[in-house]
């Protein structure tokens, strides 16, 4: 057995463990039944609409991207290549374990591989940043937050941070940095030369202001339309001691969590973190659970349809 396979084995495991144990010994079955009697399945069906929106900025941020290294993908193509990657998503470690997919699906760009890959990359990174701000700002108006849950304030602030220096060293690194390193060996050469190239691309995007600019606005615009849908999620729950701004302070820190390869597609982690975030507003663990599986069932109902298209493509 490898070292992939166990990690694998590993975070599946602690995934799943950890998610049967908060279903059967914190949340109870039976109770969990209970919340889903009184759900709003209205809400729950306008939720699930929003990720219509998702792929539709999704793809265009994407499309922007690979725009600057001479693709020709419509929208309509990234959006099954999106809905591939979720179904990846699904046996993956973290949301992101679909780029894969998506990097392979691209890799006939301009530079190859290396380009498709900088070009996710950058556009998740865009993502991340859009995610962190969006906190940050809404964590202003909840200076009440800051007396209970300071731990959350000193690591937003501090990945905020981290991904500034991280692209001031960037852009600092001379270009053909790594190009310049003389080796004995072929294949330390090929993998330095790769690095190098992907450095290169990666500082041409952070330099070109205006790619820049607008790939932020359809981040920003993305991570609104992800809260948003979380919130109807929330509604459809009944969850009427959580206003709307809390869920932008609040989703934005559980998608960055999920982010963190611990466990396939976030199943443990998310549900652990709703637990205690729930409880901070009073309510059970059991609404908690249903709230994480609503969403689980949400990326399960777009993951059939991403195998789907995966399948008969390959036919």
């Amino acid at each position: 057995m490898n070292r992939k396979t166990v990690f694998f084995l590993f975070k599946f495991a602690l995934g799943f463990g950890l998610m049967l144990y908060l279903l059967l010994y914190i949340a109870r079955p039976r109770e969990i039944i209970v919340v889903f009697r009184n759900v709003s399945w209205a809400m729950v069906v306008l939720a699930f609409c929003l990720h219509v929106f998702g792929f539709l900025f999704s793809a265009r941020r994407w499309q922007l991207i690979l725009d600057e290294k001479g693709a020709g993908f419509s929208i309509s193509q990234l959006i099954r290549l999106l809905l591939v990657g979720s179904f990846f998503n699904l046996f993956l470690p973290t949301r992101f374990g679909g780029d894969v997919v998506r990097v392979s699906d691209t890799r006939h760009i301009d530079q190859g591989v290396t380009a498709s890959l900088a070009v996710i990359i950058y556009e998740r990174m865009s993502g991340i940043v859009a995610l962190l701000v969006l906190a940050m700002l809404a964590s202003l108006l909840k200076l009440n937050f800051l007396k209970e849950l300071p731990l959350l304030y000193v690591s937003l602030l501090v990945s905020l941070l981290g991904i500034i220096l991280l692209v001031l060293a960037w852009k600092k690194l001379p270009r053909g940095f790594l190009a310049r390193f003389k080796c004995r060996h072929a294949w330390l050469r090929k993998t330095l030369d790769k690095l190098d190239k992907f450095h290169a691309i990666i500082l041409d995007f952070l330099n070109h202001r205006t790619l820049s600019k607008k790939v932020f606005f359809w981040a920003l615009l993305l991570q609104l339309n992800v809260v948003l849908h979380y919130y109807l999620i929330g509604q459809a729950l009944k969850l009427s001691r959580i206003p709307l701004l809390d869920y932008f302070f609040s989703i934005p820190i559980m998608l960055f969590l999920l982010s963190f390869p611990v466990s396939i597609n976030g199943i443990g982690v998310r549900d652990l973190f709703l637990i205690q975030l729930f409880t901070y507003y009073g309510y059970p663990a059991q609404v908690a659970i249903a709230f994480s599986l609503l969403d689980l069932a949400f990326n399960l109902l777009l993951g059939i349809g991403g195998g789907l298209i995966y399948v008969f493509r390959k036919k």
